[in-house]
């Protein structure tokens, strides 16, 4: 019956301490397999919060036990359990200040960072640590339980201060897990201190944990993103073209949108791989991807949608002004001396208004004018026929 009775009361600190686990090790499982990431913020936070989730059930456990945990161990205790709080509050500013400052300011704030970890068991010789036997379960309270409260506080209501100073520097993603899960924390302290025998700051903790994991840091919505972009142009891929694509079939099923498409295909691939080698002909696909965006300045978006095909969105073009940049691509192209044969870009552009279902045919008229061009292009130019 004495089991149960802890098991019942420490079940939500169970449940913190199985979420956590479980997204340190997924997190570490996929981002192992990732040479390029960086783990340590996100799995600094984590570490931190399921330690102070797992003190929190061993002070539970002790302090529902003052008869047979010694004074002394109950106290020490209880200290590791506050300093875990304060460890992942110090993070956790890290990371708001990682998002929003210079890295001047960052690299000055971690000099001092754990200045507060001393601050606290400075203050454990100095104030006292009370228990109370609550209607549901035993509790520490005390001057020395408020100071620890205050400083949780104060790095709590600074991060929700830079987030709201700096707010437009965050991303969509940021902004909707960094600032609602600030906010959540700021009440479930707040409500602690209130009654402090709901005892919320474990799972305050693993709450931000999950927010961050499910917005920002899930390795998995960044392999989905990854498989948007194209790796060897840097581009977005046919994939993200096929989404964008999907977004107007929504949004302008009903509604009018002036759009402009260029088709580009580039000329002479087959030869270029035929006659110097496949990384030839990938070397200069990556300077086509880089000749399109530097000169198709006003262009919503450039994708690459095939080996050497690539698509160009213009939302509300100015016809003049997008012929002005094919023509400055084609200048591009006859200037590029690094090629073995003339770097040569066949285009097609059309423009008009109407709603999605009108779309693909401006998209359709863009693509019939680049094979007029290719072809014009092949008359001037037999070796590209070859």
């Amino acid at each position: 019956m004495i089991i149960l009775s802890i098991i019942l009361t420490i079940r939500e600190e169970i449940v913190c301490f199985l979420f956590l686990v479980f997204l340190i090790c997924y997190y570490s499982f996929y981002k192992n397999n990732d040479e390029n990431s960086d783990r340590k913020p996100f799995l600094k936070i984590s570490f931190f919060a399921l330690g102070h989730v797992i003190f929190d059930i061993v002070t539970v456990i002790t302090v529902n036990n003052i008869s047979i945990v010694p004074g002394l161990l109950n106290r020490i205790l209880h200290i590791v359990y506050f300093c875990f709080g304060v460890l992942f509050i110090v993070e956790f500013l890290d990371y708001v200040i990682l998002l929003t400052m210079s890295n001047k300011f960052l690299q000055k704030y971690r000099r001092t960072k754990f200045l507060s970890v001393i601050l606290v068991i400075l203050l454990s010789f100095i104030l006292p640590l009370e228990y109370v036997e609550g209607r549901g379960t035993n509790y520490s309270f005390g001057p020395f339980l408020f100071a620890c409260y205050g400083i949780f506080a104060l790095y709590c209501i600074t991060s929700v201060v830079l987030i709201i100073v700096h707010f437009k520097k965050l991303d969509k993603k940021m902004r909707l897990a960094v600032f609602p899960t600030t906010i959540l924390m700021a009440l479930m302290i707040s409500t602690q201190v209130v009654v402090p025998e709901l005892l919320m700051t474990g799972a305050g903790a693993t709450f931000v944990c999950i927010g961050l994991f499910v917005t920002v840091e899930n390795p998995v919505s960044e392999y989905l993103e990854q498989a948007l972009w194209d790796n060897s142009t840097g581009l977005r891929n046919k994939n993200s073209f096929g989404k964008q694509m999907s977004v107007f079939e929504k949004k302008y099923r009903n509604k009018q949108l002036n759009i402009g498409f260029i088709i580009c295909d580039m000329n002479g691939l087959k030869l270029i791989n035929d006659n110097y080698g496949h990384a030839e002909g990938d070397r200069l696909i990556k300077a086509v991807a880089m000749i399109l965006t530097d000169n198709l300045k006003n262009a919503y978006n450039v994708y690459r949608i095939g080996g050497d095909e690539f698509a160009v969105i213009y939302i509300s073009p100015n016809d003049k002004i997008v012929n002005s940049e094919v023509e400055n691509v084609r200048t591009a192209c006859n200037n590029y001396k690094d090629s073995p044969i003339k770097l040569s870009i066949a285009m097609g552009y059309a423009s008009g208004t109407g709603n999605f279902s009108e779309f693909m045919k401006i998209y359709n008229r863009a693509d019939n004018n680049m094979y007029e061009n290719k072809a014009a292009i092949k008359k001037l130019n037999p070796q590209f026929c070859r």
